[in-house]
């Protein structure tokens, strides 16, 4: 009692007692507690070092001495907390062992506590190693632990569920994140006051949301941290917590309101603590990302004058980089400049030279390479994004979001190279994830659209009507989820299209006719819908014995495709020739003809060639004036 007040005669008092009965372990014992006990408070921890000095005596005074043992292990945990040093982690364990080897007829409050601090020092040691294993040992423990206790308390439940979060980390597996959330809601229950338990809830809750990206988890975690935060308002990681948090959902959803609360939490956080590095990065993430979802070039400069004095102060920090790759890359997206996004590269690059482990520095890399492709159509660019989000999806894998950036990344890059390879690979990520991630559907109706537009693409390359059928199926499903999806009548009607040019059957043309009905209803001004509704109305006319009803269809094909090309689509030039062309009228066809060629939007030679619908123009002088005229152009521009 004298040395926890501060009474250093005791130290003399303990030399005393061991000098007169040096020998007996419980002397040892005693004073070893009592410097664990001094040594526990802030600033003191040198007596730790003391307190397992006399420990290690008193056990080798009396091997078998089961209280001494826990002492022991319960400093060096104490030591490996205080100075985060791996070595005192592992000693305390094998003291703990020591002591479950002498645990026999030991009442149950000790083995108890002997369990629940066994399973603390396996789950200090996991953060050390990462391994599952030292997890799943810790688990084991802890449940140890709940056999020999009446009434659990809100600790220890913290601690349990607090193991379980870990492994679901690691593994990446939304059952033990459900399982932690279980011991973590009972904990605040028994202890509505206790801090650590709803920072904790929280934690569960977010992690949940980021496996599953089911926004009931969000507002949850959200509730969760409100609670901690009325709790200890001036704690920073709170508020930091809760920004992360908002700042995901806000990216994941576009939504501005997530957005701006997630600023509002970091802005409360620098408060606490202005020299943060995490608290800047992610502040400088949600300002970027609410200024391109918001168009407000403000934030995105502001977002921007953040992290450059931030990465000045903190060269070192991969968070800074992280966020100013994401910062740059809302400009280039904003400005649409390849410039920024090299910019980007080049940011996001040196944060993996600080952290190459890093799958979020991965992951914004992929997307900054995708967008930039988005903007050239480099086939390069497109790749290298595939490869980065690979890697990414190495280091994380079975997350939702990152499966979904992957799979678009692989079906872009096989749009772009005709790669079949890329678009199979594509097709089996959007399989895993909408498998393993197919509680949660109903909310994400974008992963549905993005896989059946892959399946839609795989018909195209492989002539099979099977991957039409599905497309439809779910492009149907995704319409009774959401009947406002953007592009879905459109998507079902290039279906229904493609099935009429495989089975020769005008009833899939009059499908698609209904469906780009609807479309144009959705969206007037969308100049791709009234062309491809104009060529489906000329391949239903190809199938109509009925030579009014044909001529009929003809005139409404030549009214969409004239309405595409006053909306700016240049392809309207050419698919309008081609209906003159089989109407007879060769002269406007010819005109049409040399218009596309002006605006680019004429196919090669060889497709002029083989399309059916221009055999009346090829028979023209005309057309051969002018095919002869290409072809020596041609031939100059390569000579030069």
């Amino acid at each position: 009692m004298a040395l926890l007040q501060g009474n250093l005669n005791a130290l003399s008092c303990f030399e005393a007692a061991s000098n007169l009965d040096g020998e007996n372990p419980q002397v040892w014992y005693r004073q070893g507690l009592a410097f664990f006990e001094y040594g526990s408070e802030e600033g003191k921890e040198k007596a730790l070092l003391v307190a397992s000095k006399n420990l290690k005596i008193a056990t080798q005074l009396d091997p078998t001495f089961f209280e001494a043992w826990v002492a022991w292990g319960n400093v060096l945990l104490q030591l490996g907390r205080f100075h985060e040093e791996h070595h005192y982690l592992l000693e305390a364990k094998d003291k703990y062992q020591k002591a479950l080897d002498y645990s026999a007829k030991q009442p149950k409050e000790m083995l108890a506590e002997l369990y629940w601090d066994y399973g603390i020092v396996w789950a200090e040691i996991s953060k050390h190693s990462g391994e599952a294993l030292d997890v799943r040992l810790a688990i084991d423990a802890f449940q140890t632990s709940k056999t020999f206790q009446e009434s659990l308390s809100a600790e220890f439940l913290n601690d349990c569920g607090n193991a379980y979060l870990e492994m679901g980390l690691l593994i990446n597996d939304s059952r033990l994140y459900i399982q932690a959330i279980e011991h973590l809601k009972k904990s605040v229950e028994i202890t509505p006051r206790y801090f650590d338990g709803w920072m904790s809830l929280a934690e569960g809750y977010s992690q949940l949301y980021i496996n599953t990206l089911d926004e009931r988890y969000v507002t949850k975690a959200s509730n969760a941290y409100a609670k901690a935060a009325k709790m200890s308002p001036r704690d920073p990681d709170v508020w930091l917590s809760w920004g992360q948090l908002l700042g995901e959902s806000g990216k994941n959803t576009s939504d501005p309101k997530s957005l701006r609360l997630s600023i509002e939490k970091c802005a409360r956080a620098n408060q606490l603590e202005s020299d943060d590095p995490l608290i800047i990065s992610q502040w400088v993430e949600s300002l970027a990302t609410l200024g391109l979802a918001t168009g407000r070039l403000d934030l995105l400069v502001e977002a921007e004058q953040k992290v450059i004095k931030a990465t000045d102060h903190y060269p070192d920090d991969p968070d800074l980089w992280h966020a100013y790759g994401i910062c740059l890359t809302a400009l280039g997206r904003y400005y649409e400049d390849g410039e920024y996004y090299e910019m980007a590269i080049e940011k996001l690059q040196y944060g993996l030279s600080i952290d190459r482990s890093d799958p979020e520095l991965w992951h914004a890399l992929g997307l900054t390479h995708k967008y930039y492709a988005d903007l050239t159509n480099d086939d390069d660019l497109i790749e290298r994004a595939s490869r980065f989000l690979a890697r990414a999806m190495s280091l994380k894998p079975s997350c939702p979001a990152l499966l979904f950036d992957s799979a678009c990344s692989l079906l872009q890059f096989s749009e772009i190279l005709d790669d079949v390879p890329s678009l199979e690979q594509s097709v089996v990520l959007f399989e895993m994830l909408l498998h393993t991630h197919r509680d949660n559907i109903l909310h994400h109706p974008e992963w549905l659209f993005k896989y059946a537009c892959a399946l839609e693409w795989l018909g195209d390359t492989t002539d099979e009507d099977k991957h039409f059928t599905r497309a439809i199926e779910i492009y149907s499903h995704i319409l009774l989820i959401d009947p406002d999806f953007a592009d879905i009548h459109h998507r079902l009607g290039l279906c229904y299209v493609q099935l009429g040019h495989s089975t020769c059957e005008a009833e899939y043309y009059k499908r698609a006719i209904h469906f780009y009905r609807l479309a144009i209803r959705q969206n007037e001004e969308n100049d791709q819908v009234w062309l491809d509704w104009g060529v489906c109305l000329i391949n239903l006319a190809h199938h109509t014995l009925d030579t009014e009803f044909m001529h009929q269809l003809y005139m409404d094909a030549e009214e969409k495709i004239s309405q595409a090309g006053k909306l700016g689509n240049t392809g309207a030039y050419y698919t309008l020739a081609c209906l003159y062309s089989i109407l007879g009228r060769s002269y406007e066809a010819m005109e049409l003809i040399y218009k596309a060629l002006q605006a680019r939007a004429l196919p090669t030679i060889d497709e002029l060639l083989d399309d059916d619908w221009l055999e009346y123009l090829r028979a023209t002088p005309a057309f051969a004036n002018f095919l002869t005229a290409l072809e020596a152009k041609l031939q100059q521009t390569r000579e030069e």
